[in-house]
């Protein structure tokens, strides 16, 4: 079994769990989750949009794949040519049109596709962020990127990928491992294997998130099950309900305890 092979496996896997347990990957579960995911491109970047942001030219054409509502894509079209989010989910490309007329950014443009295109495309920059956790090809997935971009390719991602973080809540709710997704890890050896050299760069950024903590006990239980997509899950609340003092650490808020910390990442390489 090759790097690409154990990679899409470990995506199966995670896929065959969630699917048993819980609400999984597909349009439900982004539609429920999309306008979380529309941030203003104008803001001043964090240190890991800066990190990419310094690979960018004012000519570059940018593609992103899985650019969702344009956390990442729309900050870079402000500093661009023009930027295509091939994206297949109608709930964030819904979200990604109403960033654009908000923001009045005129240069980015949503394409609603899987990727690989079933035709060839030709950009300068290929971008990728927070993806390739869930991607069941990723050798065919990598080396459309690389055949893509003519000057670059961008994957920003994070030392521990984050649907990794709550594994030890998913244990207290379910009783037993969460199966993890490949990270970064997995994902060099596949791009190892393509004859591909990246530069890997750890960026002084901790994994956060926008979010409202719970100040009850009640809204401590169901701000859980929200962090594991759980809905209509009683044991699973139950489970959870009897661990709330070591899940979190209460303050005037309920403060989750449970998460694995991580770092920015930035996985970047010429295609010239």
């Amino acid at each position: 079994m090759n790097a690409a092979e154990r990679y899409n496996a470990m995506v199966k896997a995670r896929q065959d769990q969630q699917t048993r347990l819980t609400t999984p990957y597909g349009e439900s579960y982004w539609q429920r989750y999309a306008p979380t995911y529309r941030f203003d491109p104008q803001r001043t970047p964090e240190p890991q949009l800066a990190a990419a942001l310094r690979y960018i030219e004012p000519d570059d054409d940018i593609i992103e794949i899985g650019g969702g509502a344009g956390r990442i894509g729309l900050p870079m079209a402000l500093r661009a040519k023009s930027l295509r989010n091939v994206e297949p989910s109608m709930a964030m490309r819904e979200q990604f049109d109403i960033a654009t007329t908000e923001h009045r950014v005129s240069n980015a443009t949503s394409i609603a596709s899987t990727w690989p295109l079933g035709k060839a495309i030709s950009t300068d920059v290929a971008l990728t962020v927070d993806v390739t956790y869930f991607i069941t090809d990723i050798e065919a997935f990598i080396r459309a990127m690389h055949e893509s971009a003519k000057r670059r390719v961008l994957i920003l991602t994070w030392t521990v990928a984050p649907p990794n973080i709550n594994a030890e809540l998913f244990q207290v709710a379910f009783g037993e491992e969460q199966a993890p997704v490949p990270g970064f890890r997995e994902l060099l050896p596949v791009i190892w294997e393509l004859g591909i050299v990246p530069d890997v760069q750890v960026v002084d950024q901790p994994f956060t998130w926008p979010e409202r903590l719970p100040t009850t006990e009640a809204e401590a239980v169901t701000f859980a099950l929200e962090e594991l997509s759980a809905f209509d899950q009683p044991q699973a609340a139950e489970n959870i309900r009897q661990q709330l003092g070591s899940l979190y650490r209460q303050e005037d808020r309920y403060i989750p305890a449970w998460r694995t910390q991580a770092a920015g990442m930035l996985i970047t390489w010429a295609t010239g």
